[in-house]
């Protein structure tokens, strides 16, 4: 878990009567007035400027300790922290020295240098606000140019980014209306980690428009209503209850019990609600108060609509707090005093500086949060750019010949990372000639974000430029700017493209590739040894997934990359306009999709029909309903090829009636621009040169006998399906009847649906699974009946699968989720299916499913001659395990130079790209 520590200004609360301060402003060492220097308290919207003669006076209700700044155009920042433990005056003066440093410089680097551009990046995240926080669209800095970004290597303890500015940073808060100026003291990211400490002034924003104003107000008492500051108060307040707030405490983890996402289910488990009353605390003598926790507090902020992934059944914000120490001290008004004390998680650990209110604010007590909140009811266009995606691809060489194999490697990016799970499982990928002519296409599957694939070029493919092209069902929803279009050169024969030599340079990424090579001799091919060791900038080891090939450098020249990860991640920061609308037409694909019309035979047929799609003889099946037109879509077949899939309305006699016309899917139209590399021919000296020929790589068939393992060693692995969504077994199926299990399953018998899983589709039964063997077909009663029917306590287990990995998993026999039952040994009955389809009334089509293409052959034939090749090898999945990567590589006689390429993204989200040449 990534910590943030936002060390935010100390020691303030009001005692109710007024405070001055006075004091000058000077150079230090020649002793002259600095007029007009800024005086302010620390992180309040209280200030002032000095005179011609460097004096001021701030007068206000101040803490028991205050920090107070004195900053100058030009001069060092100085703070002071001050004591009022007594009523009266307090004299403070400042010497400010003169600051050295050359910012033209700096701003002449920061603009320049692309790695502060991506720190930039970063350093928005961690100290504005997060991404998917509606507030991050609404703050900015307004001079970057100031900072500075370092990478340090600590002599203890973990290395880190640092950030300092040479002047406060100026920064517009349109969301809670402050300008604010924030002077930087440090700033640092880990690994473990981020935080941040500066001084900050806030200047109250005026707008002559009521309604702006009064928007001002209510986003401030929003977000103080369910800040930790309005917590504290609760609690100092002694408040049995709060309308803000309810509070759990969170026992230790029960050893033989598994935690579900039902907060019904875990009430009294793994959460025990508690009075806020009964939380301890008391005075420390000093103004300031200790807060008692023993354990974590999970909080509900109730007056919060929030979107959270913990449990399936809570609609408003979650956050967590743990004192490691026992204990946290606050001031009166409940400000936590040293955030080192307190350790938050959840909802409280988001804030940033788009949603921290000054010290001073007060809030109104009769201020009462609208129900729905306007972080939820967000505008269209900032909800519809959490749901997009698009597809990012590189090839194993950057030009081909006529005949080729191409072989594909990529990843899904997606505006919002937490919804990738349930966006597309299926990519559309076209090779477009430059007069806009879409000469082939294939469809590969989309597997937890990775892409991998192949195409044969026609050995007639006129040479030229073409595009590769790659979009989603999705997200054509979004327009042109979510489709992959990259530049793809087909040489003619006996030519090639002239060497540019820059593949040599990091295009991206500050991580360090070292190889480390080794050979040994056989008789038909010399063995590579290839570890790859990867750094980060600090020269520790970094995991990471990424992409390889290695070319033979004679037989493959080094040209301009086509489009690297690096340049694709800048579609992240390009956000949909503000007016912009879609309805969302194209719906997501988990699998080969079918998509009709179906017509009835009389008008007596109702205006919505179950449609029942098959694949071969029960190879795959499911049922959909259309709409009120006859429209129906299915989705979440899993093949290759082609495939006859049966599609029918069965009556409740089980006779087909009707008629099905398939309709096309919804193809892009192809730009009149496609991109063009910039390369100069040259003739090939050579009389021949071996081409990537997929035929040339055929793997050798093995014929392996394997036995048949017993059912209890099949059960084990859950028959190869995976990991279940939940399970229970033991003492549960002993005491439990399985309507008792089904509720902690979130299943409803009369919906046969799990939760929202599936919302607002027309899903038939779950698939049941029993003892290995699936019961296809079922109607809703019959399945009711035959789950009903067994007992829990006969059983070894009973497991679900209910979230949107399993579509891709089971096809559409689990689209509406698969319950897989284990009886235990002796109770047995491996219910077989007496239902094989008959297809007779159905209409038969001939559907294309997945291409099917050869995987590059890794390991070539030990006991034949290897023959030159440009590939020698080709991993689309590459994976990195304590910061290294280790193969081995076949590399024929006779090659004297490698290329090695590697290019992906670190578990840290920073892309990187880097091209070796081995010579030898």
């Amino acid at each position: 878990m990534r910590l943030l520590f936002v060390f935010i200004g100390m020691f303030w609360f009001g005692f109710g009567f007024s405070q001055t301060i006075t004091g000058t402003v000077r150079e230090n060492g020649t002793g002259l007035p600095l007029p007009f220097a800024n005086v302010f308290v620390n992180n309040t919207t209280i200030g002032s400027a000095t005179d011609a003669e460097g004096r001021f006076r701030i007068s206000g209700d101040f803490s028991t300790e205050i920090e107070v700044v004195a900053s100058f155009m030009g001069y060092i920042t100085e703070v002071k922290a001050i004591s009022f433990r007594k009523k009266g005056d307090v004299q403070v003066d400042f010497q400010l020295i003169i600051n050295e440093s050359n910012l033209s410089e700096i701003e002449l680097k920061s603009k320049l240098d692309k790695s502060w551009n991506r720190e930039f990046r970063r350093f928005e995240e961690v100290f504005l606000a997060l991404p998917d926080d509606p507030y991050h669209t609404q703050i900015k800095i307004e001079n970057p140019w100031v900072l500075e970004f370092e990478k340090v290597k600590a002599d203890k303890g973990p290395n880190y980014l640092t950030a300092t500015a040479e002047l406060p940073l100026k920064i517009i808060n349109e969301a809670l209306g402050y300008e604010i100026d924030y002077y930087l003291q440090d700033y640092r990211v880990m690994r473990s980690g981020s935080m941040f400490y500066g001084q900050v002034f806030y200047s109250p924003t005026f707008s002559t428009d009521p309604e702006q104003m009064k928007a001002w107000e209510a986003n401030r008492e929003a977000n103080y209503q369910s800040s930790l500051r309005n917590f504290n108060s609760s609690l100092l307040l002694n408040s049995s209850d709060s309308i803000n707030f309810k509070v759990f405490r969170t026992p230790p983890k029960q050893m033989d019990r598994v935690r579900t996402n039902d907060f019904n289910e875990e009430l009294g488990e793994s959460i025990i609600p508690m009075s806020m009353d009964s939380i301890f605390r008391k005075p420390l003598g000093n103004g300031n108060y200790r807060i008692y926790l023993q354990d974590r507090l999970e909080i509900h902020h109730l007056d919060k609509p929030w979107r959270n992934d913990y449990y399936t059944n809570v609609y408003h914000a979650i956050s967590w707090i743990q004192a490691p120490g026992g204990y946290y001290d606050v001031d009166k008004k409940g400000t936590l005093i040293n955030p080192t004390q307190l350790v938050l998680s959840g909802y409280l650990s988001r804030q940033r500086m788009a949603r921290i209110l000054p010290l001073d604010f007060e809030p109104n007590r009769k201020f009462v949060a609208e129900q729905i909140s306007e972080e939820v009811l967000e505008s269209p266009a900032i909800r519809l750019n959490k749901l997009r995606e698009k597809a990012w691809l590189t090839t194993n060489k950057p030009y081909f010949y006529p005949g080729e194999t191409v072989w594909m490697g990529g990843k899904m990016l997606y505006q919002n990372q937490n919804v990738a799970d349930s966006l597309s499982r299926v990519l559309y990928v076209d090779l477009v000639h430059s007069t806009g002519e879409i000469v082939q296409s294939a469809i590969f599957p989309i597997d937890q974000g990775k892409i991998s694939g192949g195409m044969d070029l026609a050995s007639d493919l006129s040479p030229g430029d073409y595009a590769l092209r790659a979009y989603t069902h999705w997200n054509q929803n979004f327009g042109t700017l979510d489709q992959f279009v990259a530049p793809f050169l087909v040489m003619e024969s006996g030519f090639q493209p002239k060497e540019e030599g820059i593949e040599g340079a990091s295009l991206q990424g500050e991580v360090t590739v070292n190889p480390v090579v080794s050979f040994s001799d056989s008789m038909n091919y010399r063995m590579m040894d290839l570890k790859l060791d990867f750094l980060d900038e600090f020269q520790n080891p970094i995991d990471g997934e990424f992409i390889l090939a290695i070319t033979d450098a004679e037989l493959v020249s080094s040209i301009q990359p086509s489009i690297s990860l690096e340049e694709e991640l800048n579609w992240l920061d390009k956000k949909l306009p503000v007016d912009f609308i879609s309805p969302l037409n194209l719906a997501i694909e988990y699998g080969i999709s079918v998509k009709g019309k179906f017509t009835a035979d009389n008008k007596r047929r109702p205006a919505i029909n179950p449609i029942t799609v098959v694949r071969g003889d029960l190879e795959d099946y499911g049922q959909v309903m259309t709409d009120s037109v006859g429209i129906f879509w299915a989705t979440g077949l899993v093949f290759k090829d082609t495939a006859q899939i049966a599609i029918g309305a069965i009556d409740d006699k089980q006779r087909s009636y009707g008629s099905v016309e398939l309709l096309p899917l919804n193809r892009p139209k192809v730009s009149p621009n496609i991109p063009k590399f910039m390369y100069t021919k040259e003739p090939i000296l050579e009389v021949k040169r071996e081409l990537d020929i997929s035929g040339d790589f055929l793997l050798l068939d093995e014929f392996v006998k394997i036995d048949v393992r017993k059912q209890e060693e099949m059960a084990e692995g859950n028959y190869g399906y995976g990991d279940p969504t939940q399970e229970v077994s033991g003492d549960i199926l002993e005491k439990e009847t399985m309507g008792q299990i089904l509720g902690r399953f979130g299943f409803n018998l009369s919906t046969l649906k799990f939760r929202n899983y599936t919302y607002g589709d027309s899903t038939g039964s779950p698939l049941l699974i029993v003892d290995g063997s699936t019961l296809p077909f079922l109607e809703p009663n019959e399945f009711r009946d035959r789950l009903l029917s067994f007992e829990p306590s006969q059983l070894e287990s009973i497991k679900v699968y209910s979230d949107m990995i399993s579509k891709s998993v089971f096809g559409m026999a689990g689209y509406a989720g698969v319950i897989l039952i284990e009886t235990k040994k002796g109770f047995r009955t491996g219910p077989k299916s007496d239902k094989k389809f008959n297809s007779e009334g159905f209409q038969i089509f001939s559907i294309p499913g997945f291409t099917d293409f050869p995987e590059f052959n890794k390991n070539p034939l030990s006991d034949q001659f290897l023959k030159k090749k440009p590939t020698l090898y080709w991993e689309p999945a590459a994976q990195t395990s304590d910061g290294s990567y280790h193969t081995k590589v076949k590399v024929p006689f006779g090659v004297n130079s490698l290329r090695i390429r590697v290019e992906g993204m670190t578990v840290d989200g920073e892309a990187f790209y880097k091209s070796i040449q081995l010579d030898f």
